[in-house]
């Protein structure tokens, strides 16, 4: 099956009709050129984000890479690397990651992380419910995953859960552009103006 043969539902239009392996998965990224989310044999594509979204997801990877270059086996990846859960067979697209020492492949062909250590999301108006919720339980069958970051799009709050004990999750939030976000995972304290900045509130 090619990805131009795909239909989409009326409903659901970037949930792609039937049930797919890895392989043809991967087939459809690689020949359509857009990115999609896989969940144990359903596909999903990605909707762009808004002009805010990507302003805060630049920002992050701007200002956070620039604190974690002063920082040894840090990592940071943008919107565009894939994480794959392998308790679940699902192949995620957070906004950003961070990964300790090296980042640890799925396979080759996927070009997957199995191993970050920090997952951030900015928030959708569609989606934020997901994110919250169902994505953060997905994301904990990770052994290494350790610190979750939820940031609203159209006001300065950002949501921490850190794994303080293996089912112990600690939470805290910041809000206002004169406050810092603290990554505890990473021992980072990062303005939320820099994090918001250009953005419309």
């Amino acid at each position: 099956m090619t990805a131009t043969s795909l239909q989409y539902q009326a409903t659901h239009p970037d949930l792609l009709i039937g049930t797919y392996t890895v392989a043809e998965y991967l087939e459809i990224e690689r020949s359509s050129g857009e990115r999609h989310e896989f969940y144990n044999g359903k596909i999903i594509r990605m909707a762009g984000g808004s002009v805010d979204h990507n302003r805060i997801s630049k920002n992050i990877v701007q200002y956070l890479g620039n604190e974690l270059d002063k920082k040894e086996g840090l990592e940071l990846f943008g919107s565009d690397q894939k994480v794959y859960l392998p308790k679940l067979n699902v192949y995620l697209y957070p906004d950003a990651i961070v990964v300790t020492q090296t980042p640890i492949m799925a396979e080759n062909i996927a070009q997957a992380i199995v191993n970050p250590l920090l997952v951030v999301e900015v928030l959708s108006p569609s989606t934020e419910d997901y994110d919250r919720k169902d994505k953060f339980m997905k994301y904990r069958t990770l052994e290494s995953f350790k610190e979750y970051v939820i940031i609203q799009q159209n006001s300065a709050e950002i949501l921490t859960l850190f794994r303080s004990e293996p089912h112990i999750w600690e939470e805290q939030e910041f809000a206002g552009l004169s406050t810092s976000v603290y990554f505890k995972s990473i021992d980072v304290h990062l303005p939320l103006a820099l994090i918001y900045k250009n953005v419309e509130l």
